[in-house]
């Protein structure tokens, strides 16, 4: 590495340090900045539509003969627990499965370091042998993009649109609750034939994987009835393309995770660079009018969302940046273009939260702190979850009439 290089990375790393401690102030910077150079946690979402027994075995060839679960007559272990998400009102509480290891505590003696621990949270999920035709037994992820999931409330007879869906996690957590009837383990009546999930990529290479994943964990009948339906739409280009895509508003549910400035994976980077005498492109090329031009097109696809969704229909808008800009920004610029809507005729406006639903959000508070327009997941939350960061906003597309 030239002086050069090494002067600019380290210039850069300045600023970005000097721009979210001025966001965050100092000592909440800190906390979040060692939260964030963490090793990421991740949770295990069980498949409902394959049976547990794979789960259980997969835990098994990674621990050894106890099983975690205490499957079989073994005692449990202490250090897995099935998570608890809030509960939204009418939902169904059991449709999504989702465990997490114990948590081990931040020490602020120790210097941020985002090594990876010597085992995993959870093994990769794999077929449960060579041939195996049964869709894969659980998706690692972080809680909170289950958490977003849950939130959305999706329910048999819903028409689900995930408008950036690749690699397929929360589009795998929206799918468990849509076709009770099908789970391998106990399903439940009646059929559920009107469900349907429609998952959007604008890249080539990531909608094919999306493609893939989605048929390595669900049933192949909802692929072949057209229930389940991996698109490759830019959802920013208005065109025949996207058109098709938002149907004359055809959908219940829509989630927009939008591509952000994903503010840990440069953290992350930097320091796994720094451990070789290298930098990392991902901070030496940082800027931070970036989050500027990232937020103009996460407005327009929350803006395709909010054209996809019925009226009546909700739309969850979701990052995993820190940076307000692409947060709480992004939808205040969403709720000026609404009022223009309205003063050119539109006659659908939008409605933030939660429907003063207070048991709903006391629970949230477990999970996330509020901004103000929405919530955030940070890993130095008080409830030591160390999940995210994920921010999300819920929406509901109301009539003016």
């Amino acid at each position: 590495m030239t002086k050069t290089v090494r002067d600019t990375a380290s210039a850069a790393e300045e600023s970005f340090n000097k721009h979210y401690s001025a966001i965050w102030g100092e000592e909440r910077w800190a906390s979040l900045y060692r939260a964030l150079a963490c090793p990421t946690r991740h949770a295990a979402l069980v498949n409902r539509y394959t049976q547990h027994i794979y789960f259980h075995q997969a835990l098994a060839r990674d621990f050894g003969p106890k099983s975690p679960l205490g499957v079989d007559g073994a005692e449990p272990t202490n250090d897995l627990q099935q998570l608890e998400f809030p509960t939204v009102q009418g939902g169904d509480e059991s449709g999504i499965v989702c465990f997490a290891r114990s948590n081990p505590a931040i020490s602020d003696d120790e210097p941020p370091t985002s090594e990876q621990p010597t085992k995993p949270d959870f093994p990769q999920p794999r077929p449960a042998t060579a041939r195996s035709t049964q869709p894969l037994s659980h998706w690692n992820l972080d809680a909170a993009s289950v958490l977003v999931a849950r939130l959305l409330d999706a329910r048999p007879g819903d028409s689900v649109l995930d408008l950036c869906a690749a690699p397929g996690g929360k589009s795998i957590a929206l799918a468990q609750t849509l076709w009770p009837e099908l789970y391998a383990n106990r399903p439940s009546a009646p059929r559920s034939q009107s469900s349907r999930l429609v998952c959007n990529e604008a890249d080539g290479q990531r909608q094919k994987r999306l493609a893939e994943n989605l048929k390595a964990y669900l049933p192949s009948e909802l692929f072949t009835r057209g229930s389940v339906v991996a698109t490759k739409v830019d959802a920013t280009q208005s065109g025949s393309a996207l058109n098709g895509l938002l149907a004359g508003g055809a959908y219940d549910k829509v989630l927009v995770d939008a591509p952000c400035s994903s503010e840990r994976h440069i953290i992350h980077a930097s320091l796994q660079a720094k451990q070789s005498g290298k930098t990392a492109p991902e901070m030496a090329n940082w800027r931070a009018g970036s989050s500027k031009r990232l937020a103009t097109t996460q407005v327009e696809l929350l803006m395709t969302a909010l054209k996809a969704v019925k009226v009546g229909g909700q739309v969850m808008y979701a990052t995993c940046s820190i940076e307000p800009t692409e947060n709480d920004g992004v939808i205040e610029k969403m709720l000026a273009l609404v009022e223009k809507g309205k003063k050119k005729g539109a006659m659908w406006t939008v409605e933030l939260g939660f429907g003063g639903d207070e048991t709903l959000t006391s629970q949230l508070e477990q999970w996330a702190e509020r901004t103000k327009r929405g919530w955030i997941v940070l890993p130095d939350h008080p409830s030591d979850g160390r999940w995210g960061p994920l921010f999300f906003a819920r929406m509901k597309k109301v009539s003016l009439q």
